[in-house]
C-alpha cells in the first residue's frame, strides 16, 4: 500500500496537479481508498482495458441540456477508480453541483467554463482549454458552462461516486 500512495503522490506531480495541497488530498484519498479496497490481483480490475473515442457508448444526462456523458473504465458505482468522459454542446450549462469523491478533471477539447459555489455565478467562471487539469475536492459546490464550442472533459475518481445537484441553473 505504501507504494502505491508513494506513486499516487508522484504521479500527481507527473500529471501537472496545480497545487502541493491538491496533490496531497489527491495522496491521502488514495490512503484511505486503499486501506478499504484491496483488489485480487487476479481479477478483471488488474487487466489492461483499452478504449478508443468510437467505443464510448455516449448517454445523455437527465434534465441537463446538451450534456452527455460516457464510461470510459472502470464502474463508477464500485469502490474502484474509473475515467467518465462528460460532452457539452454549445451554450449548455451545468447546474452547482457536489460529488462524494475528488475528481480530476481534463479537458480533452474546447473550453469548459468552470466555477466553484453553491449557485450557477457566470462572474465567477474561469475558462479552461483543452489541456487544462482541474482538482475538485469531494463534496465541493461546483458549476460549468460551455460557452464558445462543444468541450469534451474526462474525469477521473475513485468510486463510488454520484452526483448531488445544489442548485437550479439561475
Amino acid at each position: 500500500m505504501r507504494n502505491l500512495i508513494v506513486k499516487t503522490f508522484i504521479g500527481c506531480v507527473f500529471i501537472g496537479l496545480p497545487t502541493f495541497a491538491a496533490c496531497t488530498a489527491l495522496t491521502a484519498a488514495t490512503r484511505s481508498n486503499t486501506a478499504a479496497v484491496q483488489p485480487n490481483h487476479a481479477s478483471s480490475r488488474t487487466k489492461v482495458k483499452t478504449i478508443v473515442p468510437a467505443e464510448l457508448k455516449w448517454n445523455k444526462a437527465p434534465n441537463l441540456t446538451g450534456v452527455q456523458n460516457a464510461v470510459g473504465v472502470g464502474d463508477p458505482t464500485q469502490p474502484e477508480l474509473y475515467a467518465m468522459f462528460g460532452k457539452m454542446k454549445k451554450g449548455a450549462q451545468f447546474p452547482a453541483h457536489s460529488h462524494p469523491d475528488a475528481r480530476i478533471t481534463t479537458v480533452v477539447s474546447g473550453t469548459m467554463y468552470y466555477g466553484v459555489g453553491k449557485k450557477f455565478n457566470a462572474a465567477s467562471l474561469k475558462p479552461y482549454p483543452a489541456g487544462s487539469v482541474v482538482y475538485t475536492p469531494a463534496g465541493t459546490s461546483h458549476f460549468m458552462w460551455v460557452r464558445d464550442g462543444e468541450t469534451i472533459m474526462q474525469e477521473t475518481g475513485f468510486g463510488p461516486t454520484g452526483l448531488n445537484i445544489t442548485a437550479k441553473l439561475r
